[in-house]
């Protein structure tokens, strides 16, 4: 039994240097969510210890089996315990992603010797596409997030633990198998083909002359909006904005109305965006200034005081708002500002989102009820201004010069949508003047 407590001991020195370097690249300490992602990680290296053992051998409800199934019950409690505690962190996402990936793994290694080796795929999958993603840049481009990623995984953790139990019976429990790898094949692929579509550089290349002709001149910096430069900088300017002021840039894309801010008014600037190949077309665009980027979803935040928040056109891609709010009231002090654009309207209805391209993106928020999250988490509206005319005509423009057919339909919702009061496009600056 010398190999099984060798490989375990070895999985979990890895995991602790892992996570140390993890933590310091992020800029994050632990936080009791990750503490239970750490027992989940490590009870997959106890059962890559046994796995060792348990090799060829025919499933059975042991030690192997009780280890993957707590593990597997765990992933239900650390994100509950990030929430309640306030305490999620950038490492923390990543690290629960991981450590689902680890048990898969390992588990797919035992369950493959038995049941067939074509299993190892279940297991193998994310690394592949991690890996492609090392040679493929768009691979790495931000996703739209899927409730039903998390339901894959899941139901994938399920069937290996089954696998590995063999408390189903052989005809249930290869269904199970197959159904998983089913369900991964389909999302990945899923994933992989939405990537291709909208791969940056294809996109850039298909409507930079459009955008440009749509804005007029001298007010297209490169924005992914409807917002012209001018706006841009009379936002940046009622929020304060100038030399000495520390902005953090939430969404910033590939950087062009957070680069046309700094160049035209100063500051200390730091943007964020999930999109690695966004990221680094930002940070091209500013070299020469006092410019940072970093990858990273939102919220959480990045750690730090700021004086200014910035959310240019993408308040809409949160559907839950009270999060976004109170992770941007924590990043500022009493007189911060929050400066960010907004679609107001009620939800879409069931045929909106059916006609909707990427209708998960969509998540325009009714005034009255904008209003109360910022006086809940101790914003004091300051300024506000009313956009929809020139976003209108915007919309109107990209549509007409678009070839693309999700492009084209998402652009003649808006330009309809806007046209007929269904949505109002505002521009809002809010006051932090307390806590919520």
């Amino acid at each position: 039994m010398l190999l099984p407590a060798v490989v375990t001991l070895a999985c979990l020195a890895g995991l602790l240097v892992a996570v140390r370097h993890g933590l310091r690249a992020y800029g994050d300490r632990p936080s009791p969510a990750d503490l239970v992602t750490l027992a989940r990680a490590g009870l997959a290296c106890a059962c890559a210890g046994l796995v060792t053992a348990r090799l060829g051998t025919s499933p059975a409800p042991d030690l192997l089996a009780g280890l993957a199934a707590v593990s597997l019950a765990l992933d239900l409690v650390d994100g509950r315990v990030a929430r309640r505690t306030g305490t999620g962190t950038r490492f923390g996402a990543r690290f629960d992603g991981e450590a689902d990936a680890w048990l898969m793994l390992v588990l797919s290694v035992y369950v493959a010797s038995w049941w067939g080796w074509w299993l190892l795929a279940l297991g193998l999958v994310r690394y592949v596409f991690g890996a492609a993603g090392a040679v493929l840049p768009w691979l790495r481009d931000e996703l739209p997030l899927r409730y039903w990623r998390k339901v894959v995984t899941a139901t994938a953790g399920v069937a290996l633990v089954a696998g590995t139990a063999g408390v189903l019976g052989d005809r249930v429990t290869m269904l199970l198998l197959v159904l998983a790898a089913a369900l991964l094949a389909e999302s990945f692929g899923r994933d992989v083909l939405w990537l291709w579509r909208h791969r940056r550089r294809r996109h850039d290349g298909a409507t930079r002359a459009a955008r440009a002709a749509a804005y007029g001149p001298g007010e297209f910096v490169g924005q992914e909006s409807f917002v012209r430069a001018s706006e841009v900088l009379a936002i940046a300017a009622k929020a304060g904005v100038g030399p000495g002021a520390r902005v953090l840039d939430l969404c910033c894309g590939v950087g062009g109305p957070g680069v046309h801010v700094v160049r035209s008014l100063g500051g200390h600037y730091l943007g964020v965006d999930r999109s690695a190949s966004a990221v680094a077309v930002a940070r091209r665009r500013a070299r020469g200034l006092d410019c940072r980027f970093e990858v990273a979803t939102v919220p959480p935040l990045p750690a730090g005081t700021f004086d200014v928040v910035l959310l240019l056109e993408t308040m809409l891609a949160f559907p839950d708002k009270d999060a976004l709010l109170r992770a941007v009231a924590g990043a500022l002090p009493e007189s911060g500002r929050f400066a960010f654009t907004v679609e107001v309207g009620e939800p879409l209805t069931a045929v909106e989102r059916a006609a909707m391209p990427a209708a998960d993106t969509v998540w325009p928020v009714p005034r009255a009820c904008l209003d109360d999250l910022l006086g809940r988490h101790g914003f004091r509206v300051t300024w506000s201004d009313d956009h929809t005319p020139a976003h209108r005509d915007v919309a109107a423009a990209l549509a007409a010069a678009y070839t693309d057919p999700d492009l084209v339909a998402s652009h003649a919702l808006w330009r309809d949508w806007l046209a007929s009061g269904r949505i109002r496009k505002q521009a809002v600056v809010a006051e932090r003047v307390g806590a919520g």
